[in-house]
């Protein structure tokens, strides 16, 4: 999928709110699950197969299909990379690699009472990995403009003293802009050598995840109608470290010598939400579910810093210039997410597997900031460029699992609708894997692979052409599933 650029949005309001965005809102309401190493390798298909932890992210009616108590346990192993190119030059490579834990919960049944109906009421509380965040990039070429150009226009008609203090202020600081007729209109030593090409660089590291701590309740009825909910607490930890350097190596410009800008933020967050699913067992050869998932209420704090350190020859002699934010710049704001509806289908072909697929309503266009009265005029800003850039979603799943004997084959695709307005492509995900089940014990292992393009902005002016960043991602994840029925 070629997502399109998500152009930052520059206000005149306090420091901190330089740093949201509609995409702050997209990367909390953008959930891929992983799980257990069995959902993972039918693509997240199971929602009207039921018995599978994993499958509680999509339906917790599934719960209801438990006849044993269970615990499951999901180490993870993951390798990502993203290769960079601004603006036609060379592809540059980055990777990361790394170790996490997707899955822990623990499944409890119960009999219903003797003569009910009702012949099962179970419970579950764990966690599962709803999205992943490791991803490291680095570009480089010799392109005009300069990020001056963005601090200039970022001051422009404002006071020294009323700059902000993480980024037009830094550089007023340190030379990089400079207003020589005290007239609020800046400048830069770029101004004079517009159509020199200007060498940039830049490091993002972006680390952490989303994971989701469930505690549900699902119910048995005739084994043929299953009813589930879950409380559901979305748990969020994401760090950014950004390091942007220019440089003049071939001395184009006899005045500017280099620059540098660094960036980090820290993101931590929590909230609430609510699933409610049935299962309607028709027939084993015919299984439907449904689900719904209320918003997710999320409250979340952030913590930036920045830093900028300036060059430039003055009289024959190199001037070298650093500054830092005064004090870190702390943030708290709520986002709700979109709610999502999904059905899914299934069908149980005896002992020899079952064949699962599921379609999912999303509406990412329902995101919303929620901010103090005092920045109302920016959230409603916020909320409207949201409208604007995004749409409704379907995302499908479709996957498959063959028995022989104790052994297990597995396959699956996950095709995530766009949620940018106007496009219409999917991201695929493609899973295989495989698991043995025998007696109590028993083991799954699953390898996902995720490709995918996008666009990136190291900044943002209304005076030049826009720094185009193209990525091109390849997202792999190895998970095993260890687990014992009792």
């Amino acid at each position: 999928m070629k997502k399109p650029i998500l152009f930052a949005l520059t206000f005149s309001l306090s420091f901190w709110l330089s740093g949201q965005n509609a995409s702050d809102a997209l990367r909390y309401s953008l959930t891929d699950p992983v799980g257990t190493a069995r959902s993972v390798a039918v693509g997240g298909s199971m929602g009207a197969i039921g018995a599978e932890f994993g499958g509680l992210t999509e339906n917790p009616a599934g719960l209801g299909a438990y006849h044993f108590s269970e615990f499951v346990f999901s180490p993870a192993l993951f390798y990502n990379q993203v290769k960079s190119s601004l603006k036609g030059s060379a592809f540059l490579q980055e990777n990361k690699y790394g170790a996490g834990i997707d899955n822990l919960g623990i499944v409890i049944v119960r009999n219903g009472y003797e003569g009910s109906s009702w012949k099962k009421v179970n419970f579950a509380i764990g966690f599962n990995r709803l999205n992943d965040y490791n991803r490291n990039l680095y570009f480089e070429g010799a392109t005009t403009g300069s990020i001056t150009d963005h601090w200039r226009e970022q001051a422009l008609h404002l006071n020294p003293d009323d700059l902000d203090d993480f980024a037009s202020g830094l550089a007023y600081e340190t030379g990089a802009i400079f207003d020589s007729n005290n007239d609020g209109v800046y400048e830069s030593d770029f101004m004079d050598h517009a159509n020199k090409a200007v060498f940039k660089s830049q490091s993002v590291e972006s680390r952490g995840h989303q994971s989701e701590l469930n505690f549900a309740l699902g119910a048995n009825y005739k084994d043929r109608l299953m009813l589930g909910a879950s409380l559901g607490i979305p748990l969020i930890s994401f760090r950014e470290e950004k390091s942007y350097e220019e440089a003049d190596p071939e001395n184009l410009n006899p005045v500017f010598e280099n620059l540098g800008y660094t960036e980090f933020l820290k993101t931590e967050g929590s909230g609430i939400n609510l699933k409610l699913g049935a299962l309607f067992k028709f027939h084993n050869l015919f299984r439907l579910g449904l689900s719904f998932q209320s918003p997710s209420f999320l409250e979340i704090d952030e913590t930036y810093e920045t830093s900028a350190s300036y060059s430039y020859l003055d009289q024959g002699q190199i001037q070298s210039y650093e500054a830092s934010s005064p004090q870190t710049g702390i943030f708290t704001y709520k986002i709700a997410t979109p709610l999502r509806a999904g059905a899914s289908f299934g069908s149980v072909l005896g002992k020899n597997g079952f064949i699962g697929a599921s379609v999912e309503y999303v509406d990412y266009t329902q995101s919303s900031f929620s901010m103090d009265r005092e920045f109302r005029d920016f959230e409603r800003e916020l909320n409207q460029d949201i409208d604007k850039q995004f749409q409704t979603a379907l995302n499908l799943r479709a996957g498959a699992e063959i028995a022989i004997d104790v052994l297990r084959l597995r396959g699956g695709v996950f095709l995530q609708g766009s949620p940018y307005a106007n496009e219409n492509e999917f991201t695929t995900t493609y899973s295989i894997g495989l698991g043995v089940r025998g007696g109590r014990f028993f083991s799954d292992v699953a390898m996902r692979h995720t490709r995918y393009d996008d666009g990136y902005l190291p900044y943002t002016t209304a005076s030049n052409d826009p720094q185009l960043v193209n990525n091109k991602h390849q997202l792999n994840r190895l998970v095993l599933t260890l687990g014992y029925k009792f």
